[in-house]
């Protein structure tokens, strides 16, 4: 079972979101100094970075962006007194912006001021009131106290906010893993891959993934299977109209496709007949832009290489480096399919609470 991150190193993982010279006036030069700078971060060479990110401060020294990086640096290096004295003007002031919030927030986390490191999550989602950000700073605040039930509001109502911001569906999508409720494990892990796919933790939620269709497939703690001699597959056992109870369902009328396990080939037999059941019956009342995308796939003949893509490498990469070399023109055709047909979550999509 995957373990919940501290929020130190969840806040760590977000620093990539920081924007490095957000504001357009900077000079030439200042700008060239904070590219440095974070250079020197990214290779945890903290001392330099503090260093030019402090001269670039001093040829503009009303920039926020310079500021906020110089308190993070200091954070990360574990002098979180200095990152505290050098946010605070930041974030007393009408120029804060919604990393100044994250940033100041983790430096009073780490002081070990909890309650004022929520309020400022707070503030700052009540003036940046669509800030995925913040909502997933928020919910690793809660993930690093354990409570996974507040952590899990806050992933999902960052996902409501700004549903183009990955990590709130990452980090959601490993507690429902962690809770066994392999449905939104599913749709979040995927969501997730498909809007960072650079990311070196794309490996790890493809991986989930085959994990928590494992968890699908079989009987819950408290589930009953269908009664002997009842007649019944169980497969129709879904509780409501929920998209969750249409997922489920649907996957499991069309389990017979796994019926010798959970390979590559499996899964995209497994994949297709649920998407071709739901396109049928459901795309209309429970429209999902996860699935329209996965739809458009199926018509424009990539559905294939993608679901490889998606579960290639995580189920046997040396199977999916020899179907790569052999089938090169297919996957290339998804390559170049994915860099003009981006998914683009949208908040109407349907959430676990509906």
């Amino acid at each position: 079972m995957l373990k919940p991150f501290s929020f130190f190193c969840a806040t760590l993982m977000a620093f990539t979101t920081l924007t490095t010279g957000a504001q357009e006036e900077l000079a030439p030069d200042v700008r060239r100094m904070q590219e440095s700078a974070h250079a020197y971060l990214n290779r945890g060479d903290y001392a330099n970075a503090i260093m030019m990110y402090s001269q670039a401060i001093r040829q503009a020294p009303s920039d926020v962006s310079l500021r906020r990086d110089l308190s993070y640096t200091y954070f990360l290096s574990g002098d979180t007194k200095k990152a505290k004295e050098i946010i605070d003007p930041v974030i007393s002031s009408d120029a804060a912006d919604e990393q100044t919030y994250q940033v100041a927030s983790a430096v009073e986390n780490a002081l070990g001021n909890t309650g004022k490191a929520r309020r400022l999550l707070n503030e700052g989602i009540s003036k940046f009131s669509h800030s995925g950000l913040l909502y997933n700073s928020k919910g690793n605040l809660y993930s690093g106290e354990q409570d996974t039930k507040n952590a899990l509001e806050a992933y999902n109502m960052g996902i409501k906010a700004d549903p183009a911001y990955p990590m709130n569906y990452y980090n959601a999508a490993r507690i429902y893993f962690q809770k066994e409720d392999p449905v939104w494990a599913l749709i979040y892990g995927e969501i997730y891959v498909n809007l960072d796919p650079a990311s070196p933790r794309t490996g790890e939620i493809k991986k989930m993934m085959i994990d928590a269709y494992r968890i699908l497939f079989s009987p819950g703690k408290d589930e009953e299977l269908p009664g002997f001699k009842s007649g019944s597959t169980g497969a129709g056992s879904n509780k409501g109209n929920s998209f969750a109870g249409i997922f489920r369902k649907l996957m499991l009328q069309s389990a017979p496709a796994i019926s010798d396990g959970l390979g590559v080939e499996n899964l995209i037999m497994l994949r297709t007949r649920f998407m071709l059941a739901y396109s049928k019956d459901y795309a209309i009342s429970y429209p999902f832009t996860l699935l329209a995308y996965q739809d458009k796939m199926l018509h424009d003949g990539v559905y294939d290489a993608y679901n490889r893509w998606l579960f290639g490498a995580a189920d046997n990469s040396q199977d999916f480096s020899l179907w790569i070399k052999v089938n090169s023109k297919e996957y290339t055709a998804y390559e170049n399919w994915r860099k003009t047909n981006l998914l683009q979550p949208a908040s109407y999509d349907p959430h676990p609470n509906r």
